[in-house]
């Protein structure tokens, strides 16, 4: 079981998102740059092609980046929430932010927090305003902690 501290989740980043804009990126600059020489050599006819292949592949980038923006955004949010719940909780109980620990990076009802070195599960409300912890026991003893 893996439990991630405060660290890990404020600086968590999703390299796929970063390879995406890459390749958006990537394929704006050659479309432009094969463009250009189509629009220098009208006669040579593999620059065009070179064009076409780079827009479409612009086109399919940005196709899969925009169908993967709302699923991201709410992603984003829950780990903001997840960061704001384990400063809250680090308020709350009078310790620091690095001795707390969760078992998850997004913000649910039932992760389970570790600090004081007790675990406890978060139980939340139907509106997500307030939540309950329970002191609770794990079977598995195999932890991972990621600062």
């Amino acid at each position: 079981m893996n439990f991630y501290g405060i660290n890990f989740l404020e600086n968590q980043s999703n390299i796929n998102d970063y390879l995406k804009y890459f390749l958006i990126f990537g394929s704006l600059v050659l479309l432009i740059l094969v463009f250009s020489l189509y629009l220098r050599h009208r006669i040579n006819t593999k620059y065009r092609d070179l064009s076409i292949i780079f827009s479409l592949t612009l086109l399919f980038a940005l196709g899969v980046q925009y169908s993967d923006y709302q699923t991201n955004q709410t992603k984003h949010s829950q780990s903001s929430q997840m960061v704001n719940f384990v400063k809250g909780l680090a308020k709350q109980e009078n310790i620091d932010t690095n001795e707390i620990y969760a078992n998850a990076t997004q913000f649910s009802d039932g992760i389970i927090v570790k600090f004081n070195e007790k675990f406890y599960k978060v139980s939340l409300s139907s509106d997500q305003n307030s939540y309950t912890l329970t002191e609770t026991y794990l079977i598995n003893d195999n932890i991972i902690y990621t600062k």
